[in-house]
């Protein structure tokens, strides 16, 4: 079995990229069929990447996969093609089919990994494993290449890659822990309208936005939500920047939530009721903000380290937490706006939701509903032969 090497970076696809791998082929089939293997990046597979992004076909290429795999074939005459992946983890073999239009001009095939979602969340660390790419071409033996990868848990964000010269921001990718569907969000909802905030009204002032934001802080703290310190990223650099970046169910059960986790949380329950949000990065830190109009003005900024704060632990002159982390958030944010200008990624960044949407990032749920859930199994893939 190939152990993959370092690559280096290839191209863009969409608002990700990948590092090259290249797998020779047999040499007596070299003239008839030439296929190399790109695995994102330097054979880490994020499946988060995968998850959090809608089917869609890039130009110039077949699938409709997200590139964390992909082959470049050429073959000597027009030819259909057919690509199979399987690895564990994936409700079933991915596959694409195509042809190559002439005879010497590469394809592109991208495959769609269905990853089985029960599958990720079981894993705790990266976890190394086969994965078997088959490559059939009419009227030719078909090819394998056995590789090593590992494959990264559900809540291990890939953020930013860099190689070389070459930069890739991938900050876009918390969007997709923002998770408006999750049944986290409906118990979230249920204690702020207990409490009394008319929280299904239509917000349309400052204030009543504010109010019922108010109300959502509010309600983490009655469950007991508290913040929970410690330095989230899992790497940072030189190439890879990657952090942990807990599932909304996750901080609800444990009843604790770091900056990030808080972030992403708060932005979910937003994100339903129909406030947009942000999420602000820097260095070793994580805010969420809102806004208070329609146009993206009047933001305000939300310190999540004071989410539980007991009275006697507030700033002087705080009347609650939410108070205190609104003053606090703002100063954080008017500290660091100057460096918000893409300039200075990956230590900075603000990552804006309903404009993440638009790119095309989903929450992690959206594709498990669409089908893609290992349909409460444990899926393999399909027998190596």
């Amino acid at each position: 079995m190939d152990t993959l090497a370092t690559g280096r970076l290839a191209r863009r696809f969409a608002w990700l990229a990948l590092a090259t791998v290249f797998l020779g082929t047999p040499a007596a089939w070299a003239e008839a069929l030439r296929w190399s293997v790109d695995v994102a990046p330097d054979g880490e597979i994020f499946p988060v990447l995968d998850l959090s992004q809608a089917p869609a076909s890039a130009k110039g290429a077949a699938g409709d996969g997200s590139g964390l795999v992909a082959v470049r074939a050429t073959t000597d005459v027009p030819r259909d093609l057919r690509l199979t992946v399987e690895t564990e983890g994936l409700v079933e073999p991915a596959v694409v089919e195509a042809r190559t239009l002439r005879g010497g001009v590469p394809v592109e095939l991208r495959p769609r990994l269905a990853w089985d979602a029960p599958f990720l969340r079981r894993l705790a660390a990266p976890r190394v494993q086969p994965m078997r790419i088959r490559i059939e071409a009419k009227g030719l033996p078909s090819e394998v290449h056995d590789l090593t990868v590992r494959v990264h848990p559900l809540d291990d964000a890939l953020y930013y890659f860099r190689d070389g010269r070459d930069r890739v921001d991938l900050a876009w990718v918390f969007a997709a822990y923002v998770d408006p569907h999750d049944a986290v969000v409906d118990a979230v909802l249920d204690l702020a309208r207990d409490a009394g905030t008319p929280i299904d009204d239509d917000a349309g002032t400052a204030d009543a936005k504010v109010e019922q934001v108010r109300a959502v802080w509010n309600a983490l703290e009655a469950h007991g939500l508290r913040y929970a310190a410690g330095d989230p990223a899992l790497s940072r650099g030189p190439s890879i920047y990657s952090q942990r970046v807990r599932l909304v169910a996750q901080s609800w059960a444990e009843r604790r939530a770091n900056c990030i986790d808080s972030s992403v949380l708060i932005a979910s329950v937003l994100e339903r009721i129909g406030i947009r949000s942000f999420i602000v990065l820097v260095p070793q830190h994580a805010f969420v903000g809102f806004y208070t109009a329609d146009n993206r003005s009047r933001p305000e900024f939300l310190e999540t380290t004071l989410l539980g704060t007991d009275a006697q632990h507030l700033p002087r002159g705080a009347a609650s937490s939410f108070d205190a982390a609104r003053t606090v958030g703002r100063l954080h944010f008017n500290r660091v706006a100057n460096r918000l200008d893409k300039a200075h990624r990956p230590d900075y960044a603000l990552i804006d939701i309903e404009t993440a949407r638009a790119y095309g990032i989903v929450p992690l749920t959206a594709r498990e509903s669409a089908g893609e859930r290992g349909h409460g199994v444990a899926a393999r893939a399909a027998p190596m032969r």
